[in-house]
C-alpha cells in the first residue's frame, strides 16, 4: 500500500488543487487502493465514456460539498406515513451486486454509462472487504418476490457514509432507502452523509452544504461498525425495528419526524 505523507493522497494532487468545478485530474487508472486513497481525502471518481469507447476517469473534490447531517434528517409526512404503513422493508449489505446492477441500468444509466465494469469490480471487492455496504428495499405487497424496489450504497470511511449512487423502481423506494440508511448510520456514531454534489431530492430531506475541511474530520474519526454487524446479521427488516431498535432521537432534534 502506498504511504501518505502529511495526511497527503498517495495517488492524487491535493484535493484544495481542484478547480471551480471541484475536477481534480484525469486518469484512467482505477483500482481498490486509488478508490480508498480517493474518498479518504474527499475525493471521488467521475467516469465517462469517449466516443472511441475509451474510459477516462475524472477525480473530483468540490469545495463547498454536499451532505446530509444525520441529526438535520427531515422527513415529509408523507413518506413516513408509507414507512410507518409497511409499505416497504429492508435488508443491509445482502444484496450489494443487485444494487450495483440497478444503479447502472435503471432508466437511461445504462446510456450515460458513468458507472463503469472496472469501478463495479473494485467496488465489489470493496464491499467484500467490508467498506462497500448497500442498503436495499423491497415491495411489502409482494414480500415472496423479494425484488427490489429501490436502494442505496456507498462506502464507509470514518464517521461519514460515501453515498454513490442509489435507486429506485417504486415512487418514494429511493428517500426510504436515505431514511432507513440514516437511522442505522446514526446510531453507529456516524455523523454524515457525504452525498458530493446538492440535488432537490436530498435537499428536501435535508441536505446542505459545509466545507472540503469539515468533511475531512469526519472522514478521519472512528465510528462504531461493529453496530452495522447487527443489521447485516438480518435477513430483513422493517421499519417498525428500525425505529425500536436503533437510539430514538433526542428531543432538542427538530427535524426528525418519527
Amino acid at each position: 500500500m502506498a504511504q501518505q505523507k502529511n495526511n497527503r493522497p498517495a495517488f492524487f494532487p491535493s484535493p484544495e488543487l481542484a478547480d471551480e468545478t471541484g475536477f481534480l485530474v484525469e486518469d484512467a487508472r482505477i483500482d481498490r487502493e486509488r478508490i480508498l486513497d480517493a474518498y479518504q481525502h474527499a475525493i471521488f471518481p467521475w467516469p465517462y465514456l469517449e466516443p472511441e469507447s475509451q474510459w477516462i476517469v475524472g477525480w473530483y473534490s468540490p469545495h463547498p460539498r454536499a451532505v446530509l447531517k444525520l441529526d438535520e434528517l427531515r422527513v415529509p409526512k408523507r413518506l413516513m406515513r408509507k414507512l410507518r404503513s409497511g409499505k416497504f422493508y429492508f435488508s443491509f449489505n445482502q444484496s450489494f451486486e443487485r444494487v450495483l446492477y440497478h444503479c447502472r441500468t435503471v432508466g437511461g444509466r445504462q446510456q450515460e454509462a458513468w458507472l463503469m465494469p472496472r469501478l463495479a469490480e473494485e467496488l465489489q471487492g470493496l464491499h467484500e472487504e467490508g467498506t462497500a455496504c448497500s442498503l436495499e428495499v423491497y415491495d411489502a405487497t409482494d414480500y415472496s418476490a423479494q425484488e427490489l424496489c429501490g436502494g442505496v450504497y456507498g462506502l464507509s470511511i470514518g464517521q461519514a457514509f460515501c453515498a454513490e449512487s442509489m435507486f429506485y423502481l417504486n415512487p418514494d423506494a429511493s428517500k426510504a432507502a436515505i431514511v432507513a440508511l440514516v437511522r442505522i448510520l446514526r446510531d453507529s456514531d456516524y455523523q454524515l452523509l457525504d452525498i458530493q454534489t446538492p440535488s432537490m431530492h436530498m435537499t428536501n430531506l435535508g441536505a446542505t452544504l459545509i466545507s472540503r475541511g469539515e468533511l475531512h474530520k469526519s472522514l478521519e474519526r472512528n465510528c462504531r461498525r461493529n453496530e452495522l454487524a447487527k443489521w447485516e446479521s438480518r435477513d430483513f427488516f422493517t421499519w417498525s425495528d428500525l425505529a425500536l431498535d436503533c437510539r430514538l432521537p433526542k428531543p432538542e432534534q427538530p427535524y426528525f419526524i418519527w
